[in-house]
């Protein structure tokens, strides 16, 4: 696991920038800094060294080739038996070193054998003209931000806080960032918060050369399951998920360093942690939770967990009063606003699994995404209304859209109107022809747009860059190739069987974990705002000071008069959606103080 960084054509930054743009993202590889320089481009990594340790110095280089690489590639043990069978040597056991050796023999076609998350920069002087190859995963677990330069060069980083160290980084910020961010939550690719700078989508090959950019997207192909009897059914799916599970968790665990599991005692993380309790002699497990007596608390779920399955079981308990602190911390390791109010949990729960010595942990994410786990998802599978997608984006807006025509000022409403209209309505109006296009069931179709428009950019941001900001690999492995082709290939009626979601990994995990998991509802890993945010709290006196403060940078975006409203609302009679909308203009508001920004 790596941070890396670079650049082909346009003025040369020279070593003392490239120097600033790695120091700017040290704590997601502070085991190496190494940079390697041509006469036009630059290949930079902060290495955070988990597997081959003794070995695996980057830049990677072949005659002619260079590159460097941020991730984990889980199939290396394979392939660099192949590759020794075609006579290739290695020194050393760093997964990265196959990496060249493959690119040598396939091409850009390299990546469909990787099996791994991973972002990597390539450059090829082999030709007339060096070119710079990006590529990331089929997931995009792992980021790269780019942006072209006015002479005709690219830069690149894994982090936008670290590309924007270069001189030249074109930093306005894109106005109407704000309306995609309230909206969705995030800000969706391949658009940034700053106008003029992009982000690689899942599956991307980027190629680069002579000042001539392109740009194409991989996809993976559905597996192609054997059921007994011809026919897919519950119980077959999960136990082919069981098996794919235990051989992806066997792999993730092989490390050369010390790996733990994330407990938050859903139903997810249980089973991982199971899994990994039944494929290692000692697991060490980490859950979170927080002083005092809240609504939705799972601590009592994980321990149980943990009980069963023997783990060394860490919990982390917070302090709601110190939030705020808390809150100023972990924003400025958030690149773009995210309105997740786990992403303080987030923080804190990586910053405790760092503090206790680990270097990779392992998470329960993306399985929701990939099984139908949500109820918004069946839900609106099942609404045949002709303003389903409406209400369907609704559900996915910190939000919705008839609180923003009331919570922007008139000019940025004005600036929204003339730009064509709200994100939300535009993005669901949009996955509205996606299922009348009919390439796949209505179920599916709304799993396919969750996994690639949303939830790189809403969930595995959070996790990547808050885990790496405690030099913490985090390891996901529903996220694996095999896992997705699997959940790809299955019926929609197999994935929600009646009333049961995510039926296959309920069916997996059956033997696993403890009943009360298996039978407990649906409950989103979070921390409880709506309770939080009231008189006496920490959280409601910084929203209080910072949203009405008269210099708050968000009232370039929203009405004083408004939040005001919100406040007062929630004061009175505490609810999930004043509640939101508070936290989500408060992460609008550090997130721009953080950075020392203004509309």
């Amino acid at each position: 696991m790596c941070r890396i960084y670079g650049h082909l054509g346009g003025a040369h930054p020279g070593p003392d920038v490239l120097r600033a743009v790695g120091a700017a993202m040290r704590e997601g590889g502070p085991d190496a800094q190494t940079t390697g320089l041509g006469a036009r481009w630059s290949l930079g990594s902060n290495r955070l060294a988990v597997q081959g340790v003794a070995h695996g110095a980057q830049p990677y280089r072949r005659p002619g080739l260079t590159c460097v690489f941020n991730g984990e590639i889980y199939n290396h043990r394979e392939l660099r038996a192949e590759l020794r069978a075609l006579g290739h040597a290695f020194e050393g056991d760093c997964d990265g070193d196959v990496l060249l050796p493959l690119y040598e023999r396939h091409g850009e076609d390299f990546v469909s054998r990787l099996e791994g998350m991973f972002a990597i920069a390539l450059v090829d002087e082999r030709g007339p003209e060096p070119v710079l190859r990006l590529f990331t995963d089929h997931a995009g677990m792992k980021s790269l931000f780019y942006y072209r330069t006015p002479d005709g060069g690219l830069r690149f980083a894994s982090e936008l806080r670290a590309l924007s160290r270069y001189p030249d980084f074109p930093a306005a910020l894109d106005p109407l960032a704000v309306d995609r961010y309230l909206g969705g939550r995030a800000v969706w690719g391949p658009g940034t918060v700053h106008r003029d700078v992009r982000t690689l989508e899942p599956g991307s090959v980027l190629r680069f050369t002579a000042g001539r950019l392109d740009l194409r997207l991989t996809a993976l192909e559905p597996a192609r399951p054997d059921w007994p009897d011809g026919t897919p059914t519950v119980a077959a799916a999960g136990a082919q998920l069981d098996a794919l599970l235990r051989h992806e968790m066997g792999r993730m665990l092989d490390a050369d360093v010390p790996v733990c599991v994330i407990t938050s005692g859903g139903l997810d993380s249980s089973y991982t942690t199971a899994l990994a309790a039944d494929l290692l002699p000692e697991v060490s497990s980490f859950h979170i939770a927080y002083r005092g007596d809240w609504p939705a608390d799972e601590r009592h779920f994980a321990a149980e967990v943990a009980r069963r399955c023997g783990t060394d079981h860490h919990e982390v308990l917070l302090d709601p009063a110190g939030f705020p602190a808390l809150v100023d911390r972990f924003v400025r390791h958030l690149d773009q606003p995210n309105n997740a109010p786990h992403s303080l949990s987030t923080y804190a729960l990586f910053e405790a699994v760092h503090e206790a010595g680990f270097k990779v942990a392992l998470t329960g994410d993306g399985a929701d995404e990939l099984f139908g786990g949500y109820t918004r998802f069946v839900k609106a599978a099942r609404d045949d209304s002709p303003t389903w997608h409406r209400a369907y984006q609704g559900t996915m807006a910190a939000v919705p859209t008839e609180g923003l025509r009331t919570l922007y000022t008139p000019d940025y409403l004005a600036r929204v109107h003339a730009a064509g209209g709200f994100f939300g309505d535009a993005s669901g109006d949009a996955l509205d022809r996606r299922v009348r296009a009919g390439d796949h069931g209505k179920l599916e179709t709304l799993l396919r747009y969750d996994q690639f428009a949303r939830f790189p950019y809403y969930i595995l941001r959070r996790v990547d860059h808050l885990s790496m900001a405690h030099s913490v690999e985090a390891r996901v492995p529903f996220l694996q190739p095999s896992v997705m082709r699997f959940a790809h290939a299955l019926p929609e009626e197999v994935k929600v069987a009646g009333d049961t979601v995510k039926a296959p990994l309920a069916e997996a995990a059956r033997r696993w974990v403890p009943r009360s998991v298996l039978d407990r509802p649906k409950q989103p890993f979070t921390l409880p705002v709506t309770a939080m945010i009231k008189p006496g709290e920490a959280l409601y006196d910084m929203i209080g000071d910072l949203l009405l403060a008269p210099t708050a940078r968000c009232h370039a975006f929203v009405r004083p008069e408004a939040l005001r409203e919100l406040l007062a609302l929630q004061t009175e009679s505490p609810g999930a959606h004043a509640a939101e909308a508070l936290w989500s203009v408060l992460m609008l508001e550090t997130w721009l103080a953080a950075r020392g920004l203004a509309a």
